[in-house]
């Protein structure tokens, strides 16, 4: 009983192992993946089957090895069973891409922040984050097969393998209360110098706010990743009516005031208000912020590397109006703890 889907998987593999093909063919529902069937293709194989399948739309991605961690992965192809077999399916395997870079450290020189514990190497991670803007919403994705983190060597370079084709930012987590996350920047092309004249140095570009294309087969390098001391902190209440439950879905959202520093999308900052109206924000960079408390849309994402990522222009524009009409500034010194501060919060009017 049931149906087939068969063909032939094509591409590199690993010389010097026993390589093979292995196939993922995921069942879509209502254009949400669920359950996942897996299969192989051995070496010098004739083809892939997969046998007694249901009526229904599937996700197919065939992957590989091919040494040393590196692996390599088809496009996904969406297959429709209905009511027959579907057969003579073409998968071609190529490699995928790779972003890799430099963590590095700087300390602050404030006397406030003599002696803080910096962030250690080893508890840092650093993940990639798959855009999924543009994609079509009802379209074949890729299966999470793949790693899409790293942390950092000893000399704090960092390599993320295994990355699918797309629109890519990262996402930095580390422990060390004084420190902030100061800026992800990219490595630009050098400009060919004119006889006579010094060539100029190389632009960075700010790989924060502006994200990474990656296409198959394609390795970024020449990524900067600085942590920086003197982070401050945030603690407080948001100041709800007597007699009122703080709503639903309430975040403390911060903004930067400085002018230099609207671009900056690592100084956004957003914090969900407890049932207790108490909020709390750590490594917050040293600054002027606009503070407002504010009840997110029901589509409204609230991760903050989300809202920081390219897709969120507007949603940063829409805190930010709101932050500058509630007119609440609060300025950071370096490695400052502010604590029991109240912020005011107006509901939004009745409709």
């Amino acid at each position: 009983p049931g149906h087939v889907i068969s063909g032939v998987a094509n591409g590199p593999t690993d010389p010097n192992s026993y390589s093979q093909f292995s196939l993922n063919l995921t069942q879509i529902s209502n254009g949400v993946p669920m359950s996942s069937i897996y299969g192989f293709q051995a070496p010098n194989g004739k083809g892939f089957s997969f046998y007694g399948l249901a009526d229904g739309d599937y996700d197919l991605v065939a992957q590989s090895s091919v040494g040393l961690g590196e692996m390599t992965a088809s496009e996904p192809r969406r297959i429709s069973v209905k009511g027959a077999d579907v057969t003579g399916i073409e998968l071609t395997i190529k490699p995928l891409g790779a972003i890799g870079g430099h963590l590095a450290l700087a300390a602050s020189d404030a006397v406030e922040c003599k002696n803080k514990r910096q962030p250690l190497l080893s508890e840092t991670l650093i993940a990639a984050r798959r855009s999924e803007k543009g994609l079509p919403k009802d379209g074949p994705r890729f299966p999470t097969l793949f790693g899409a983190q790293g942390t950092p060597n000893k000399s704090g370079d960092f390599l993320i393998r295994n990355l699918a084709p797309g629109q890519y930012d990262l996402n930095v987590q580390f422990f060390a209360k004084y420190w902030y996350l100061k800026s992800i920047t990219r490595e630009g092309s050098v400009t060919p110098s004119v006889a006579g004249r010094v060539a100029p140095a190389a632009r960075q570009t700010d790989a924060a706010r502006n994200g990474m294309p990656l296409k198959f087969g394609e390795r970024i390098t020449g990524l900067t990743v600085t942590l920086a001391g003197g982070a401050a902190s945030f603690r407080g209440t948001v100041g709800i009516a007597p007699g009122e439950n703080v709503p639903p879905s309430l975040y403390v959202h911060l903004v930067p005031a400085e002018k230099e520093n609207v671009e900056d999308v690592l100084r956004l900052f957003a914090g969900e208000v407890n049932s207790d109206g108490t909020f709390a924000l750590n490594n917050l960079p040293p600054g002027r912020y606009w503070a407002v408390a504010r009840v997110a849309a029901d589509n409204e994402t609230q991760s903050v590397a989300k809202l920081r990522s390219p897709d969120e222009v507007e949603t940063r524009a829409q805190i930010r109006r709101a932050a500058e009409a509630a007119k609440t500034e609060i300025e950071f010194k370096p490695c400052q703890n502010v604590s029991d501060y109240r912020l005011p919060f107006k509901p939004a009017p009745a409709k």
